[in-house]
């Protein structure tokens, strides 16, 4: 991996970190790259334009490095940032080329910045590679604005969906907040087949955790949490996910064998005046390593064959539906008909226990009707 892409961390992370913490923990970017042969994770600095440059990325790892090392059989790397690029094109195609280079490894990039766009960037690698992905994003509005303009927080996922070459086969949006969507907007979601759930789906927040197990790619923003837990937003909102609800999340998506990349965006330094907003970064953070080290090679690691098979014979001889449980992880998924020239990875897609319950009682859980209909 060149190095013209990355700045070192500086003195302030390189020190000696009492032992057991992560900063005594980490590979560090320091005299020269780690070795990402045999990583899981990589964290990488995305630079603001308008402001300093890596105020997120290193107010995060201060309030990260000093918390403890999991009983983890993992090896995490800390790149450092980006270097700072002449405008956001020059930002954008820094991300590209190093997304590239990390999942080529079979390495976890871990994104932290502040602005919208980037992970715009980090999609396009999937297409480079040839990939195509399922993507989820958790945010309290949803980004379909005008894509014919320069990328931003208002229509981050409409680029995606329109960006070619179209490597985008599904795509769950968590935990906006109905009085910031309008109609229009929940209207053409639904015409589009996304998996669209407010903050009031997600509770109790064991309910995202397929959603997120679905996805290859997810996009967390800053602004999905209430104000009183991260207050680096935009614009104070007092309401949103609770702190241990974004850990949650996190720590579902390093736990599912699928998720390839992870992007945390939105955070707004100047208004983290007391480091609230880092050390909840910082915690997530935690909790997604900690779901990466509980792996266990569930779906699409492993055969159909391996799981537990479940069929449930629907009313009136109308068909059945097939369910399949982990006994490694007790997660369970549905199968779908898979459709001609489509990846099999698309074949069973994750759900809970209550669904497989509400097919025993007869009712076709929606999930299979989502995924159907997109068919259609």
């Amino acid at each position: 991996m060149g190095t013209e892409w990355l700045e070192p961390l500086g003195p302030e992370f390189t020190e000696a970190w009492p032992q057991e913490t992560l900063g005594a923990s980490l590979l560090l970017h320091a005299d020269g790259l780690p070795d990402l042969r045999g990583v899981a994770v990589a964290l990488i600095g995305v630079p603001e334009q308008r402001a300093a440059a890596h105020d997120v990325a290193d107010s995060v790892r201060r309030a990260l490095y000093p918390l403890f090392w999991g009983s983890w059989d993992l090896r995490v790397a800390d790149l450092g940032n980006l270097r700072p690029g002449r405008d956001r094109v020059d930002t954008m195609v820094a991300v590209e080329e190093l997304a590239v280079e990390v999942l080529q490894y079979g390495c976890i990039p871990v994104f932290l910045g502040a602005d919208s766009d980037w992970p715009l960037a980090v999609y396009r690698a999937f297409g480079r590679l040839e990939r195509t992905i399922n993507a989820c994003f958790v945010n309290n509005r949803i980004a379909l604005g005008d894509d014919q303009v320069l990328p931003d927080r208002s229509n981050l996922l409409a680029q995606m969906l329109t960006m070619k070459p179209f490597r985008l086969f599904h795509v769950s949006h968590l935990a906006h907040q109905s009085y910031f969507v309008a109609q229009s907007v929940l209207d053409l979601a639904e015409k589009m087949h996304l998996e669209v759930h407010r903050v009031g789906e997600l509770l109790p927040i064991q309910r995202a955790e397929p959603w997120i197990r679905d996805a290859d790619l997810v996009v967390v923003h800053n602004a999905a949490v209430r104000a009183a837990d991260a207050p680096a937003q935009h614009e104070a909102n007092p309401n949103g996910l609770t702190g241990e609800s974004f850990c949650a999340i996190l720590r579902y998506a390093g736990y599912s064998d699928k998720l390839a990349a992870l992007c945390a965006a939105d955070f707004v330094g100047s208004r983290d005046l007391d480091g609230q907003n880092a050390h909840l970064w910082a915690q997530g953070i935690w909790y997604f390593l900690d779901g990466v080290a509980g792996r266990v090679g569930d779906f699409p690691l492993r055969a159909k064959a391996e799981y537990l098979r479940f069929t449930v014979l629907l009313p009136n001889e109308t068909g059945e539906l097939v369910f399949y449980k982990s006994p490694w992880s007790q997660r369970w998924w549905i199968e779908v008909p898979n459709h001609p020239g489509e990846d099999a990875r698309h074949s069973l897609v994750p759900c809970s226990m209550d669904d497989y319950s509400l097919a025993q009682n007869g009712e076709i859980p929606a999930v299979w009707w989502r995924i159907v209909r997109r068919g259609i």
